[in-house]
């Protein structure tokens, strides 16, 4: 007995001593009121006398301040004994909490953000929601925080949910008993970098490579359903594997899709990446109108498994939720994975080369819109502040950077190397675990490719000079020219709008109609009903008009059916005109030289995988 009992204590002190270096939080999905739940956590151990509980002020992926803790009420910390702590709330996200080192419990109501009644209301996707009985999205960032110093304990988040809840997300650490879930993660930041979304559960798990890809829908009035995404969702996956060298760096992946109803909070809809899942707040619509949208979303957000996972920076892979510091390589983070996910669809071969490059000239158009004289790596640093109305170039110049990057890297290895293969090299150097210096990425470039990259970044992401279109178009046999004017057949120069009322498009307006639209005769607010016997789709309408420009010939017969308002009535109304080719000036233009060099073709074949 004697050596039996110090044994007993010593485990049971083991024990205790586990149970107290890790957040053990719950709640109870059955409990929510008026938008409102309460959150409970069994603290772990703190010896400082005096310690602050902070929710983040700013999420990685947003780029936006968004003060979580704002959303927080009714705080206060317990001692072992259920008697309360003193607490002072420092600012919107931080609590001082006094008398620490006694606190063996913290408990706190949040309400959700999705219909919150804030001037700045939080991107849906990087937000909350709290239906009973319908729907609940557990962005975590919004409902749990962590102790100074402290991010690095382990997490339990435990939910208890009705009985016909399921809890989508791309964790793997999961025990169910009975209706609660236990979510367990290493850290915040993966606790953060896991969005969980319960709702009557609406499933489907398919198999891209060796990994499990969970395909969950929520869409209240079941425009879709989660099987009727899923064809067109392994398609890219699978374009994708191929695209990354066959495998995933990801054994399991979610797409957490809500198709929201009626009009979206924040006036817009997408999608929030993370390293295992990504969240997407999307219209409601019919399921082959919704994939052509959620493709090009999806193909963006799934390349993020590369990046940040496998490739951050310091500032992210130790993220401030305070006090961020940003990196000042967003060209990569968002601009690499935006090139990519276009890149894909002309490389796996769904478009065609010619089309690929319609989708690059419309990104240099909305360039254009944004400074290029501003160095991307300054604009990357000041995101957040003096730069953020320029952030929205990511998805432009950034995809843009890559692009020229791919170009210069396959023309000086003789196609064998690619933005890819440099991205896979980048993994290998660093991987999931380990953070790169942000002021040694370019000169790592420049070691694991060619030194030519080094020039590359200081000229053109470093400093304020114009992106080197022609030259490196040239390297690819594709004509670059700028300010043309060419002849088309158009829908007329009118301006459209939309009526949700009627779901149709409209004339907004006709002042700027040219010749071929004066001859259709077109009135403002005539609502558009079909060209030529075919309905237009509001939601398909671009492919649509791409199409009739395709086939329609000058002098043919054109018949456009609008709808037009008579006197508080709608009365159709039958346009008719001879198509008309009428000038339209193009800010760039890229057409395949037919001249091309046999290096030019070579490399261009490199390039767009023909």
């Amino acid at each position: 007995m004697k050596k039996v009992l110090p044994i007993v204590m010593l485990i049971l002190g083991l024990n205790l001593t586990a149970q107290n270096t890790k957040y053990q939080f719950s709640l109870d999905l059955n409990q929510i009121n008026s938008d409102l739940i309460q959150i409970e956590l069994k603290t772990p151990l703190v010896s400082a006398e005096k310690i602050v509980y902070n929710m983040p002020k700013i999420v990685p992926g947003t780029y936006h301040i968004y003060d979580f803790g704002q959303y927080v009420m009714d705080f206060e910390a317990l001692d072992s004994n259920d008697r309360p702590l003193s607490v002072s709330r420092l600012d919107n996200n931080r609590w001082e909490i006094d008398g620490a080192n006694t606190m063996a419990k913290i408990s706190y109501w949040v309400e959700d953000t999705w219909d919150a009644k804030v001037e700045d209301l939080v991107f849906e996707p990087g937000g909350t929601n709290l239906e009973k009985d319908e729907n609940v999205v557990l962005n975590n960032h919004g409902f749990f925080g962590y102790f100074d110093g402290m991010k690095n304990l382990s997490y339990e988040v435990s939910v208890t949910r009705p009985a016909d809840f399921y809890g989508s997300t791309g964790l793997s650490d999961i025990k169910t008993e009975g209706n609660t879930d236990m979510f367990t993660t290493k850290n915040y930041m993966d606790l953060v970098d896991a969005p969980i979304m319960y709702n009557v559960p609406d499933t489907v798990v398919i198999k891209v490579g060796d990994a499990d890809v969970l395909i969950s829908v929520y869409s209240k009035n079941k425009s879709t359903s989660a099987k009727e995404l899923s064809k067109d969702i392994q398609e890219i996956l699978e374009l994708q594997r191929l695209y990354l060298g066959g495998t995933l760096p990801v054994d399991k992946y979610a797409f957490i899709i809500y198709l929201y109803a009626g009009a979206s909070g924040s006036g817009g809809s997408g999608a929030l990446e993370h390293s295992y899942s990504s969240f997407y707040y999307l219209p409601e619509m019919e399921a082959d109108q919704l994939s052509e949208i959620l493709v090009s979303v999806a193909a963006h957000e799934f390349f993020h498994i590369v990046t940040p996972l496998n490739i951050h920076a310091q500032e992210i892979g130790d993220f401030d939720f305070i006090n961020p510091k940003m990196s000042k390589h967003l060209w990569m983070y968002e601009g690499v994975t935006e090139y990519f996910a276009g890149h894909v669809q002309v490389y796996g071969k769904m478009q065609t080369p010619e089309e690929y490059l319609k989708v690059l000239t419309d990104k240099m158009s909305g360039a254009s819109s944004y400074k290029d004289d501003l160095p991307f790596t300054e604009m990357s640093l000041g995101c957040l502040h003096e730069h953020e109305n320029q952030y929205g170039n990511v998805y432009q110049k950034g995809a843009l950077i890559g692009m020229c990057l791919d170009i210069l890297l396959r023309d000086r290895t003789n196609g064998e190397i690619g933005v890819k293969d440099m991205m896979a090299k980048l993994s290998a150097a660093y991987g999931k675990n380990t953070s790169f210096e942000d002021r040694k990425l370019f000169d790592k470039i420049a070691e694991l490719t060619v030194p030519e990259t080094r020039t590359f970044f200081t000229k053109y992401v470093e400093g304020p000079n114009e992106l080197p279109f022609e030259e490196l178009f040239r390297k690819v046999g594709v004509i670059y020219q700028k300010d043309v004017v060419i002849k088309e057949i158009g829908l007329g120069g009118i301006m459209l709008g939309y009526n949700p009322e009627t779901q149709r498009l409209m004339v907004a307006d006709a002042g700027s109609m040219n010749a071929f639209g004066e001859a259709l005769g077109y009135k403002n607010n005539d609502e558009l009903v079909s060209i030529n016997g075919i309905v237009i789709d509001p939601e398909n309408a671009q492919k649509q008009f791409a199409q009739f420009k395709e086939k329609t010939k000058e002098g043919d017969k054109v018949e456009v059916e609008v709808a037009r308002n008579m006197g508080g009535t709608f009365k159709t109304k039958k346009l008719k005109a001879k198509a008309i080719l009428v000038d339209k000036k193009m800010k760039y233009m890229l057409k395949l030289d037919p001249k091309a060099t046999e290096k030019e073709l070579h490399t261009r074949k490199s390039w767009l995988g023909q």
